[in-house]
């Protein structure tokens, strides 16, 4: 129970750099851990897409957690701009989209992500994944 609470954590902790050693096709290299990839590679990425797959009959209790989560998120995080839950058509699928004014808001979300995952983590079916995104271009 307890590594699969720091997993989750190392999930959203580790967003940034992981996101970026990602293999071609969204899939982390086999054998790498997010904590190596965290320390292998900083990134510049300000906004991220996690997809969860949480547990059948599980659905009520993600959505209240990840509320309460967001609430947090917008209380304690003044350098965070969204922080949106999806679903993505499957029913067990979640997609949360967050975006971050910096990377030093970046960095004060990893601070709190390990006490933010730990309300969602009897809710999950396996380990999230991940995807950092740098802006290119808006208008």
């Amino acid at each position: 129970m307890r590594i699969r609470i720091v997993v989750l954590g190392i999930a959203l902790l580790g967003l940034v750099a992981a996101a970026d050693a990602q293999a071609p096709g969204g899939s982390a290299p086999a054998g790498r851990s997010a904590m190596a990839m965290v320390a292998r590679r900083p990134s510049t990425a300000t906004t991220f897409v996690v997809q969860f797959k949480v547990k059948p009959g599980q659905n009520a209790a993600f959505e209240a957690a990840f509320r309460r989560m967001e609430a947090k998120v917008g209380a304690n995080e003044p350098g965070n701009l969204s922080y949106e839950l999806y679903r993505n058509g499957q029913p067990q699928t979640y997609v949360i989209v967050e975006r971050y004014k910096d990377l030093a808001a970046v960095a004060a979300h990893r601070r709190d992500a390990q006490n933010l995952m730990s309300d969602l983590r009897d809710t999950l079916d396996g380990n999230p994944t991940f995807q950092g995104l740098t802006l290119v271009s808006s208008k």
